[in-house]
């Protein structure tokens, strides 16, 4: 039995499948907002956020049973999280020949081939859902916010929403920019290092660099001045071995008296334009502290013979055949918002 034939009919089916399937990586996502609670089972789902608080106990006297204290306040928003939805679709021309990478005498049938094309459709799809979660991601790090533009079947945006933390204020234009040789780049990392301690209470430990990021730094004369004491002994502030750890991701470095690691993060994605852009911009620097964040899923609800049909997962296959257009589609479904632990969990410097 053929992938088309067996388990793609079957939404469920095709749900376990997903979970089988290594995702791909997605540096921010993976970085900052890791955490994966279970879906909701609704469309709606409340975002909740706070400031982080480093409040001091009172003194009581003898006798007095305890002072009351209020507990912290949190921000909550209710979203009806994005719907992400891209689908593939097949027709009888796509696999009436050689399909790409397939043998130039091969016996593949049409059949054989609409299942091959439907499996990696299926890889594909979940990709760009990653890809998106990662756009979404760049924004909140970079802006404190994520717009959200919805679009019709025919590439029309038909509603926009903004996610948007408003509490969220640590961002840095540094007085002398970081391509001049005389800027000070490491107290402006120090100072955005301790912004996060002091309002989240928890030390920042990476940083994620722009592509111009490491020519400025190997560029600046007082770390230069720094890394060429003779002794290195007597004053260790920093070690810098750039080395490749995976696509378009370098491990440039740490910052031994900040405990920061540095990564240069070269990343880019492809537009509804056909634009090719980088995730982060060539001069922003993200500072932050890793592993709080959180990825909310919505349920989705799809038409499925001729009634409703709402499915709790994170990623939501849908198969269809058209006998009249004598075509068929693979749509990939997957309701998510990011949110912070803390809006004081990472800071931005903007470099140049």
């Amino acid at each position: 039995m053929s992938i088309a034939d067996g388990f793609l009919k079957d939404t469920y089916t095709m749900m376990m499948a997903m979970e089988r399937i290594k995702q791909p990586s997605s540096f921010l996502v993976d970085t900052f907002f890791p955490v994966v609670p279970a879906t909701a089972v609704t469309t709606k789902i409340g975002v909740e956020y706070r400031k982080g608080a480093r409040k001091l106990a009172p003194f009581i006297i003898s006798g007095t049973g305890g002072v009351n204290v209020a507990r912290e306040q949190s921000q909550i928003d209710w979203y009806e999280p994005p719907m992400m939805g891209p689908r593939r679709v097949i027709s009888s021309d796509d696999i009436a020949n050689r399909s790409f990478g397939e043998n130039v005498y091969s016996s593949m049938t049409p059949e054989q081939r609409a299942t091959q094309l439907l499996a990696k459709d299926l890889t594909d799809l979940q990709n760009m859902i990653v890809n998106r979660k990662n756009k979404m991601a760049a924004d909140i790090l970079l802006n404190g916010q994520c717009e959200i533009a919805g679009y019709a079947a025919d590439g029309k945006v038909v509603k926009t929403d903004t996610v948007r933390f408003d509490d969220w204020t640590q961002k840095l234009i540094p007085a002398i920019k970081w391509n001049q040789a005389n800027a000070d780049i490491y107290g402006d990392l120090a100072e955005m290092s301790a912004s996060i301690q002091e309002n989240a209470g928890m030390v920042p430990t990476i940083a994620i660099c722009g592509k111009n990021i490491m020519d400025y730094i190997l560029g600046n004369d007082a770390i230069m001045k720094y890394m060429n004491i003779s002794n290195n002994a007597n004053l260790s502030l920093m070690s810098f071995q750039p080395r490749i750890t995976a696509p378009q991701v370098m491990f440039m470095g740490r910052i031994m008296s900040l405990n920061l690691e540095l990564y240069s993060y070269m990343e880019t994605y492809t537009d509804e334009e056909g634009h090719i852009n980088s995730f982060i911009g060539d001069d922003d620097v993200i500072i932050g502290i890793p592993g709080r964040g959180k990825q909310l899923h919505g349920a989705v609800t799809l038409v499925e013979g001729r009634s409703f049909k709402t499915y709790v997962g994170n990623y939501v296959p849908a198969y269809r055949a058209n006998e009249n257009d004598n075509t068929v589609s693979l749509a990939m479904y997957s309701r998510c918002v990011l949110v912070p632990e803390t809006v004081d969990d990472w800071a931005v410097i903007k470099a140049k």
